[in-house]
């Protein structure tokens, strides 16, 4: 009777999780790398594999952008191109309640229930990126391992989750010395030599994955305090965290060291990048969130029902229906993205028709293309170089001599080509942001004689 009536919560957990990720789907604007998937998604639609415009073969997450394609068979829609994270984001739901009940009678439900709500994951799970699988796939993958000592079908399982793991992110690579560890030393038959598999990507990618660190350890700590800026509203979830995971490790030293230590070398190696993102700290919200939750259930099963006040109280009053604008959980449902300037948006649903329609019968120059090329269904004739993430001059750039844009194929400019006449201008804000002050020069030069003909507070569309 109980294995059922914790069944019903999980269930009822589920469905509440994913109302929460699938209201109004739809109605937030891509921020740029949801452009950047989907657009490679349709392109799958059209030649059956990842290869952009560009002649670029998009080598990252198949598992995410095959799904993604598959769902935008139906329509091509900010909703659909959403809902395979919406999908992924159940999932972690589940591998919470597994790996929650690995530890204690109630850790899998309190688990599942506060992952059903924790306002990231709510968030990430509403992407059209693949932020949300990458998590899912790399606590999966480590699930799967401590589970195969008993279970030699869980081996292959974790390897495959390994590789989907380093195919979607390459920081998966972090996982590969605890398999290759753990495989060695738990198998005793011909079993222990499939420890050579994660040690071939190891080795094959570990000179890239270096070159992405800054040498800086100044820079280092900096981009430290630039995370942390993040987490006043969780602080005492890292407390939590810190108090759960201690006493999870005296009930389970083998699955708490394989999921803490990985977990804590990645976050470190992630402040070294040379470039700020809070995506790529991400995944750390699993652990937190698991031994923070965790705690909470062997403080219920050891003084009994009055910590139900305390779980309902952590439940509801960190919430956005006390807090709506610093919340920790999402109670009530949201339809916005995170307010997070790593991630900028690009909104272009609400640009006339008329003016679209004008853009089409005349020439472009843009400087991020994706999201043009989803909203407006328009190719640029020419895409204005800049550096995405300001280290260098330009990054999205494609070819040796003749350079074009890496996703939509069209010509990398410098500056405004000569003879140009009765062109348009699409400037966002994110992209000008990124121009270095002589190409801000040569860009102000391509819009000295223009007028704005819409702007929002995300670009302006120049009519030249």
């Amino acid at each position: 009777m109980k294995k059922k009536l914790e069944y019903l919560f999980l269930v009822l957990i589920l469905i509440f999780g994913f109302f929460l990720r699938i209201y109004k789907l739809g109605v937030p604007s891509f921020w740029i790398d949801e452009s950047i998937s989907s657009i490679v998604s349709m392109n799958i639609l059209q030649k059956a594999l990842p290869i952009l415009d560009s002649g670029l073969f998009y080598s990252r997450a198949y598992v995410f952008h095959y799904l993604q394609a598959f769902f935008l068979l139906f329509a091509k829609t900010d909703f659909l191109a959403r809902l395979p994270s919406v999908i992924f984001g159940l999932l972690t739901i589940i591998l919470a309640y597994k790996i929650g009940k690995e530890y204690s009678k109630t850790g899998g439900i309190i688990s599942a229930l506060f992952f059903s709500v924790f306002y990231l994951e709510v968030f990430y799970s509403r992407q059209a990126r693949f932020y949300q699988l990458f998590q899912l796939m790399f606590f999966l993958s480590i699930y799967f391992l401590y589970k195969s000592k008993n279970n030699p079908k869980y081996l292959y399982a974790s390897l495959i989750s390994f590789f989907i793991t380093i195919n979607t992110q390459i920081a998966g690579l972090v996982l590969a010395p605890f398999f290759i560890f753990y495989i060695f030393v738990e198998n005793k038959d011909w079993k222990k030599y499939l420890a050579i598999l994660p040690g071939i990507p190891l080795i094959w990618k570990f000179i890239s994955l270096f070159s992405l660190t800054s040498k800086s350890g100044e820079s280092a700590i900096n981009y430290a305090s630039q995370y942390f800026v993040y987490t006043a509203n969780i602080i005492y979830l890292f407390i939590l965290f810190i108090f759960g995971s201690a006493w999870a490790f005296i009930k389970n030293k083998k699955l708490t060291f394989l999921i803490i230590t990985p977990s804590i070398i990645l976050l470190i190696g992630i402040f070294a990048l040379r470039t700020f993102a809070l995506r790529y700290a991400y995944f750390f919200v699993f652990p937190l969130v698991l031994y923070s939750s965790l705690l909470l259930s062997f403080l219920y099963e050891k003084y009994g029902k009055i910590m139900l006040i305390l779980i309902v109280f952590m439940l509801i009053f960190p919430s956005n229906l006390i807090f709506p604008h610093t919340a920790v959980n999402l109670i009530k449902p949201i339809d916005y993205n995170y307010n997070d300037f790593s991630s900028p948006e690009i909104n272009l649903k609400n640009i006339p028709q008329d003016l679209i329609n004008n853009i089409k019968n005349s020439q472009l120059i843009c400087l991020f293309s994706p999201s043009i090329e989803w909203y407006l269904d328009i190719k640029p004739n020419y895409v204005f170089a800049f550096s995405m993430d300001k280290l260098g001059n330009d990054s999205i750039s494609y070819g040796e001599t003749n350079k074009v844009d890496v996703y939509s194929g069209a010509q990398i400019i410098y500056k405004k080509p000569e003879n140009l006449e009765n062109y348009y201008v699409i400037a966002d804000y994110y992209s000008v942001s990124k121009l270095k002050p002589s190409q801000f020069e040569n860009f102000n030069e391509t819009i000295a004689n223009c007028s704005i003909s819409y702007e929002n507070n995300d670009l302006r569309v120049y009519g030249c």
